[in-house]
């Protein structure tokens, strides 16, 4: 994992489905001033890569700092140094894409007024967990937990669609956001169907669509109570631009695959193997093929094989 002084943002060679060297940093001014990467993606033809902060804090006009936690970010795939902010905006010499918070707001109240029928305590906290881009020309941003401040907010799968425009040299985001999927964790937990039925909350933490199949995305949730962590994986479908309810992914045994680790992110490697990247924060999770337990400089993944 990065040295203290290094860029958040790293690539590792990955052969045979195995991390094969160490990592190369991507050195950017953009890109080392965002803060808390929390999930990132590519554009359907490779061109760019674009990642986003957890916008889970905001600055002040007084104190702007915590503005770099609200930072949705692209580059040229092959020219990191070429880093933009989208949807920029500016103030104590902070750049970010705050701008975007009040129409995420609007989109997730929006939706709870049309749901519920009735208002609903408006939304002043929200965690950007997962990102990916779809065949329909737009982005989307999955929200682990939202509600009227941290404390009181509950985890969720719920997913916002913005329309992406790419352009020569570039890409913006269109001007509105929609819900379009929400889920409850005990919606997720009743879709497991696992014997004891028994599960702590569970919260979207990152999702991808599949590039190869073009039938489906993949997503991961997690859970996280005390010293006990871990997560599972899910396939969405998708049939005519429509994205289905998750389903999780079963083993040889039929049961849900389950992770001992906390998965914060996933990727297609091709037709038949997804990428799970865990990240167990402050948890000594033991390692199975060994009697040590990971360092706080590693992390664990597991590549799961879809028949």
């Amino acid at each position: 994992m990065p040295a203290p002084a290094n860029s958040a943002v790293f690539t590792v060679p990955f052969e045979d489905n195995r991390v094969s060297g160490a990592p190369t940093y991507l050195e950017s001014q953009v890109l080392s001033q965002a803060d808390k990467y929390e999930a990132l993606t590519s554009t359907l033809d490779g061109k760019f890569i674009i990642a986003s902060t957890a916008f889970n804090k905001e600055g002040t006009s007084e104190n702007p700092g915590l503005d770099v936690l609200n930072t949705l970010v692209y580059w040229p795939a092959s020219a990191p140094g070429q880093a933009r902010v989208m949807s920029p905006s500016t103030r104590g010499g902070i750049t970010s894409s705050r701008d975007l918070r009040e129409k995420i707001v609007t989109a997730i109240d929006s939706y709870g007024r049309q749901a519920q029928g009735t208002p609903s305590p408006a939304t002043s906290y929200f965690q950007v967990e997962a990102l990916t881009t779809a065949p329909d020309g737009t982005l989307l941003m999955g929200i682990r937990k939202y509600g009227k401040d941290s404390k009181t907010a509950t985890f969720s799968f719920l997913l916002l669609s913005v329309p992406l425009i790419e352009h020569e040299g570039g890409l913006e985001l269109g001007n509105t956001f929609k819900v379009v999927l929400n889920l409850t964790p005990d919606e997720l937990a009743r879709r497991l169907s696992l014997p004891d039925g028994s599960l702590p909350e569970l919260g979207l933490s990152g999702m991808e669509f599949d590039r190869h199949n073009k039938d489906r995305f993949y997503a991961v949730t997690s859970f996280e109570t005390g010293d006990v962590i871990g997560g599972y994986l899910w396939m969405l479908p998708l049939d005519n631009g429509i994205i289905g309810p998750p389903q999780p992914v079963s083993g040889k045994d039929a049961m849900p695959v389950k992770f001992a680790n906390k998965p914060e992110g996933v990727e297609v490697l091709d037709q038949h193997h997804v990428l799970v990247v865990h990240d167990d924060d402050r948890v000594k999770v033991k390692l199975a093929q060994s009697a040590g337990v990971r360092e706080d400089y590693e992390f664990n993944y597991s590549v799961i094989t879809i028949p």
